[in-house]
């Protein structure tokens, strides 16, 4: 896990087919648990690799296995992180400038993932489908119309007009659960049923006990996180942010793109985080870098929030303890799923959240694409470059993504590094 966690760039679902070579490649796993284990992590919230390599971890070896696991495959990514979070705060503004520059390019690049992947929801066989793309444009309403105008009043170089409400991330979520809850209570009314999951063997005598002790054990680096973080920056303010961290890692569903629309909505629609510091560093560094983007994304909200309060060393603790409280509350819902799957699996709560909340993550998604060009656009006119030039020139960049795939075989990594150095080098001359 520790290996996968240095060479897994892309993102969450970029590495089941990695940890599936390591796992079930190597004869460790039987392919039927990893299929199983696989279906679990994705229709519950949280880091989709630390989920994956707890569940694995505990059917390989135990417990201990499954909290080494999920803790070993988070943990390059978001060291480097915050590592080079904290070297742009030692270097001063200069560093920050060149990030900001480079982040550019890798915004248009997050701009294609964040694309790909509400491409992949909501036309998963090449056909857009009618209620996930309604229920899609309805999220992206309620939680993106107030940054949408406003973006268009930046490029129009226009006074602020009026002040569009919009929902928050956390509040669109609740809604959609409750939503969800009502259309369930509905069919089970009328009777509605939904085909067989198929012959998925039996889980072994025990294995429901066993992966209950290992969400509780899981479950306890959220209290060592939390605790770690009071004792070295004691408050009622370090509290509140701790609890942000936990209830936006158990309402992000999708994975780590995912994960961008709801922190975008708990920590710079709220003021926790700025904008420009989200779009134009912790997020374009987290992208950059291998392991579970969720992680490293709220390591990185952690270190900032810690070092403009505090101290580097301050920054450092809490990006720790966002680590445990991250990797510990999913795994814990997972292993908590685990323990119940024969029964779960044909829920028809559980169908319904599968086919219902990603559309909704869809609409989140839309919000921040537009978030993000709102902070690209802030970047350059800031450069003294008009922002509808970086606006165009980001969504032109990202649609070349597709083009370059279809011609040749190129890591994400490498694309990263070519837009990121080409945005920096575009700056540095202009």
């Amino acid at each position: 896990m520790l290996k996968v966690g240095v060479i897994g760039f892309g993102g969450g679902s970029a590495l089941i087919p990695v940890m599936e070579k390591e796992l079930v490649g190597t004869g460790r796993l039987d392919e039927d648990e990893f299929v199983k284990d696989t279906v679990i992590v994705n229709i519950t919230p949280g880091a989709l690799p630390p989920k994956l390599a707890a569940l694995s971890g505990l059917q390989l070896n135990g417990s201990t296995a499954a909290l080494a696991g999920a803790l070993a495959v988070a943990l390059p990514g978001t060291v480097a992180t915050v590592a080079l979070l904290a070297l742009f705060s030692a270097l001063g503004p200069g560093a920050v400038s060149v990030i900001e520059a480079a982040s550019l390019g890798i915004s248009a690049f997050i701009l294609y993932l964040l694309a790909h992947y509400v491409v992949k929801v909501l036309a998963p066989a090449g056909r857009l489908r009618a209620v996930p793309v309604i229920i899609a444009v309805l999220a992206f309403v309620l939680s993106g119309a107030g940054k949408t105008v406003s973006l268009g009043h930046d490029l129009a170089e226009a006074e602020p007009g009026w002040a569009v409400p919009e929902l928050s991330a956390l509040g669109l979520v609740l809604a959609s659960l409750g939503g969800i809850a009502v259309v369930t209570i509905w069919q089970m009314v009328r009777g509605s049923s939904h085909p067989d999951t198929g012959d998925a063997a039996a889980a072994p005598p025990g294995a429901g006990r066993r992966a209950m002790r290992a969400a509780g054990l899981v479950a306890a680096l959220v209290v060592v996180g939390v605790g770690l973080a009071l004792v070295a920056v004691p408050g009622a303010e370090t509290a509140g942010f701790l609890g942000l961290i936990l209830v936006s890692t158990v309402s992000s569903f999708g994975g780590g793109e995912a994960y961008v629309g709801v922190a975008d909505g708990f920590f710079v629609a709220s003021g926790v985080v700025d904008s420009s510091v989200f779009y134009g560093q912790i997020v374009p560094v987290a992208n950059a870098l291998p392991g579970p983007i969720l992680v490293k994304i709220a390591a990185g909200v952690a270190y900032t929030v810690g070092a403009e309060s505090g101290s580097v060393a301050a920054g450092a603790v809490l990006a720790v303890a966002a680590l445990l409280i991250t990797v510990g509350s999913c795994c814990a819902v997972a292993l908590l799923l685990l323990a119940g799957y024969d029964r779960a699996r044909d829920s028809i709560f559980v169908r319904n959240i599968t086919a219902y909340i990603l559309p909704v993550i869809c609409g989140l998604l839309a919000s921040t694409s537009v978030s993000l060009l709102h902070a690209s656009a802030g970047i350059a006119e800031g450069a003294g470059i008009p922002p509808a030039w970086a606006v165009v020139g980001s969504v032109a960049l990202a649609a070349t993504v597709p083009f370059i795939h279809r011609l040749a075989t190129v890591p994400d990594i490498v694309l990263i590094l070519v837009f990121g150095g080409g945005s920096l080098t575009l700056l540095a001359l202009i």
